[in-house]
């Protein structure tokens, strides 16, 4: 009920009590009109009452309801936070501004960007291997902002280096991707991805390109070379390929991600609210086993949710920034990540919180 509408109903409330008819008072029956004015206040305390109830649970729900997401309260359950490593096998030390999950059957993998390493856990953050934290490894990690785990391996972004490191379990360096140079510009690769025909994808945020690899490591080109013209991005970040080969490219100032056909279409753009907005900071997109497009905005502290046709669907966490102790709310979504109904953000200040994503509610009636 809306702040007009009570106010309506506070004066247009009448008292109808037996003492009192039309106004008219007996002068013979003083006691009864006082009884009957004393019901009528009554009446109208408790339709004062009823009608405060209505406006304070209405407000209520309406902030519920604003803070979740377009069609309802939150589809999202917080099934898991990770706040920080638990010492397991291995003696594990707080992690610094993780940047980065990937997960790969009951293991949990943590670029710990701030120690230059990986950690390897289990579903409750107790660690059992960390790859790279003694001195003899041979991987060499500054600041490394995108990881996957694909057949065993380790895809990671090694950024201030300009490269991609494959790596086993045990950080042996198997292969590196190289970013191409810049002309009096270093290369800074700031996201990875392996498309299913095991071409590499790798962001260049220096260079504002998106480098392709053939598995073996060697560069095949930049992004659209072979079409219309190189694409070039703005800060671009994580990306991903959907089954039809279309790129997904986050780019971090502008808060949004560009779908780019194989043949260099643009398809659709992925933004706050549906709006181009720099007011957000596109850290990471994937596509979730429930074919949903989920990307994380670093400025907002939320992740949204799209369908494939780029329609806006709602978010995961709290956009109202007055309720950031909520266990539901994100304070620096960076990596994403999600295996069935499962979704994993890395959030570099609050650790690792793992949701459970109900699809129906997105997909009815908001993505018909």
């Amino acid at each position: 009920m809306s702040s007009s509408e009570t106010d309506r109903s506070k004066s247009e409330a009448t008292p109808h009590g037996e003492g009192v008819s039309n106004g008219d008072v007996s002068p013979d029956s003083s006691s009864e009109s006082g009884a009957g004015r004393s019901a009528g206040a009554r009446r109208i305390d408790v339709a004062i009452v009823v009608a405060l109830v209505l406006v304070l649970a209405g407000a209520g729900w309406f902030l519920f309801i604003r803070d979740s997401g377009p069609e309802g309260p939150p589809a999202p359950v917080l099934e898991t936070k990770i706040e920080e490593p638990l010492s397991g096998a291995v003696i594990a030390t707080d992690w610094s501004t993780p940047s980065a999950v990937a997960v790969d059957g009951d293991r949990i993998y943590v670029l710990d960007t701030g120690n230059n390493r990986i950690l390897s856990m289990d579903h409750e953050g107790v660690v059992d291997n960390i790859i790279c934290e003694t001195d003899d490894c041979a991987l060499l990690l500054d600041a490394p902002q995108d990881m996957e785990v694909v057949d065993g391996l380790f895809y990671v972004a090694n950024t201030e280096m300009g490269q991609v490191d494959v790596v086993t379990n045990t950080g042996t360096v198997v292969r590196t991707y190289e970013l191409p140079s810049q002309p009096g510009v270093a290369p800074r690769a700031t996201g990875i991805h392996v498309a299913q025909d095991g071409t590499v994808y790798v962001s260049d945020w220096s260079s504002g390109k998106v480098a392709m690899f053939e598995p073996d490591g060697a560069f095949r080109q930049y992004f659209g070379e072979d079409t219309v013209g190189v694409f070039v991005f703005t800060d671009p970040t994580g990306l991903t390929t959907d089954d039809e080969g279309n790129l997904y490219i986050a780019e971090f100032s502008l808060g949004m991600v560009r779908k780019i056909s194989p043949i260099g279409r643009e398809l659709a753009t992925f933004s706050m609210m549906g709006g181009v907005t720099t007011a957000t900071e596109a850290s990471d997109v994937i596509i979730g086993d429930d074919s949903l497009v989920y990307l994380a905005d670093n400025k907002r502290s939320v992740v949204h949710v799209f369908s494939r046709a780029a329609r806006y669907l709602g978010i995961v966490g709290l956009i109202d920034g007055s309720r950031l102790d909520s266990p539901l709310a994100l304070l620096r979504p960076q990596g994403l990540d999600s295996t069935g109904n499962q979704l994993y953000v890395m959030d570099a200040k609050r650790g690792l919180q793992i949701y459970t994503i109900d699809p129906e509610f997105y997909l009815v009636p908001a993505a018909r």
